[in-house]
């Protein structure tokens, strides 16, 4: 008699422990899993009529003290509330990948152009602008307008998507050079126009049929630029990209006595790392710059002089203006003079061809005033 009643017992808290679907009109509650979730609140429950009834008339009292018909068509409301927020959630999820790659694009070409993270806002606005003119003749044209308009191109959003995009160029740059066998360098050092010594280091390596040149890092001297300190801005360049330094075979250098000195060069102390003799190429631009500034002496006195009147003009904010100001008045195609410096050496022949060019035509406007 006692197994029997313990059998019964068992079979009907199996039955009670099952999710009712009169539960949902009387209580308000729905099933998800093997628990009962409330569309009012969002509280979970035990699947027991007696812990549903106990949540609804302990946590919706309000709902509890009005007429039965009251209460079903507030708890009828909540679930489609319910309804109609997972749709929509569903909806932008759907919809999201669409905004997010125009968001992506849109982040790439603001980095590739070197504008401000908020033209993000600014293309948003313009596309807005000009959506209605463009797509008139459209059938979904409002489907278009609201796209745009749910595309994230704030300005956070810019910038987030630019970090990523730069991250997954590293990744890609690591991938690229892992896969290669044979690593060549080529190193860079100069100064800045904030006087600060900079070192460049790019790799060329060959990616299945392709060669590729990449720039892997541009790294700050603080103090001396000696062959030892470069060879250890070289090292940890080549240790955060994670590359394997054994598969450097080359370098090109500018021939600097810092970078190719016999003992202490940066040359010398390189190998000393790799472990096995390396291939030194002297920077063919370097090279042709050497020639330049001893193949042509003759024209030093002349270089001197025009250098002198072009800082004069350029470089003094009065006479610019002045000068600007004759250039409109002889309607010259030039905006002004190009300036030359021992770094930016191949602009040399280009700064005395345009001094020369507005020479003449200083000479010409004269002669047509005579």
């Amino acid at each position: 008699m006692a197994s029997s009643a313990k059998k019964l017992k068992v079979q009907n808290s199996k039955d009670t422990r099952e999710f009712q679907t009169w539960w949902t009109d009387k209580f308000g509650v729905i099933n998800k899993g093997d628990k009962a979730v409330c569309v009012l609140c969002s509280g979970t429950m035990v699947c027991r009529t007696s812990s549903v009834k106990r949540h609804f008339e302990t946590n919706h009292k309000s709902i509890c003290q009005k007429s039965e018909a009251e209460q079903k068509e507030l708890i009828a409301s909540a679930l489609k509330d319910r309804n109609k927020q997972s749709t929509s959630i569903n909806k932008f999820v759907g919809k999201n990948c669409h905004t997010s790659a125009a968001s992506y694009t849109a982040a790439n070409v603001i980095a590739r152009h070197s504008k401000p993270f908020q033209e993000g806002e600014f293309l948003k606005e313009a596309w807005l602008a000009c959506a209605p003119s463009l797509f008139a003749d459209f059938e979904n044209k409002n489907k278009i307008i609201l796209r745009i308009k749910d595309t994230p191109l704030s300005r956070n959003t810019i910038k987030e998507r630019i970090l990523k995009l730069a991250e997954n160029v590293t990744e890609q740059q690591k991938l690229d050079i892992h896969s290669a066998s044979f690593i060549s360098l080529c190193l860079d050092e100069s100064t800045d126009v904030t006087k600060s010594a900079r070192l460049a280091v790019f790799a060329r390596y060959c990616v299945g049929n392709v060669i590729k040149e990449e720039l892997i890092a541009i790294k700050s001297l603080p103090t001396t630029t000696k062959g030892a300190d470069i060879c250890t801005a070289v090292k940890n360049s080549i240790v955060e990209k994670e590359i394997d330094i054994k598969k450097v075979v080359s370098v090109t250098t500018d021939g600097a006595p810092s970078m190719v000195g016999k003992k202490i060069g940066f040359i010398s102390l390189f190998q000393t790392e790799v472990g096995h003799s390396i291939l030194e190429f002297h920077c063919i631009i370097h090279q042709q710059a050497l020639c330049a500034k001893c193949g042509l002496t003759s024209l030093d006195n002349v270089m001197a002089v025009v250098t002198k009147i072009v800082n004069l003009i350029s470089a003094q904010a009065l006479n610019k203006r002045k000068f600007d100001a004759l250039l409109d008045e002889v309607n010259s195609v030039y905006n002004g003079l190009l300036m030359y410096n021992n770094v930016r050496w191949l602009s040399r022949g280009s700064v005395l061809e345009r001094f020369q060019q507005m020479q003449m035509l200083g000479r010409n406007q004269t002669v047509s005033a005579k």
